[in-house]
């Protein structure tokens, strides 16, 4: 059987069965795990309405857990009062459309990419549900043929 690219890593692994897309990597498990937590919250109300019936039951015998954590974490506490203030000013601008602010968050790649380094084979491990990998040979063009 041909080895595969797990969803999480990256890394190859040779399938136990035709579903598997993730490795036994337990952090690649937890990633799974998530995934179809995430998938269940949105899609099934029994579960959602469960979950958030723990969530409440755990507050309620840890009270304090969060003024706690704030206070013996402040690096942490004051970075997500920052990305808060910039969620809610995401939320405004998305209620009131017609303003003229905008927020600019970058994710930039400091990397120097070379076209005539991408030769070779390569899988395309899309990030979407339900499709496979694909393996692709890409061979750039030198410079004297263009």
């Amino acid at each position: 059987m041909d080895s595969v690219p797990c969803l999480a890593c990256s890394t190859f692994f040779v399938l136990r069965n035709k579903s598997q897309q993730f490795c036994s990597n337990s952090d690649c498990q937890r990633v799974r795990k998530r995934l179809w937590q995430k998938e269940k919250l949105a899609t099934d109300p029994d579960y959602r309405e469960e979950q958030r019936l723990a969530q409440k039951k755990w507050l309620q015998n840890n009270p304090g857990y969060w003024k706690n954590y704030r206070r013996e974490h402040p690096e942490q506490a004051a970075r997500n009062r920052s990305l808060q203030k910039i969620r809610n000013m995401k939320k405004r601008i998305r209620a009131c459309p017609e303003s003229n602010k905008t927020v600019v968050i970058a994710k930039m790649d400091a990397r120097k990419s070379r076209p005539d380094r991408l030769s070779g084979q390569y899988w395309l491990v899309p990030m979407v549900a339900k499709m496979d990998a694909v393996k692709i040979f890409i061979a750039s063009i030198p410079s004297s043929y263009r």
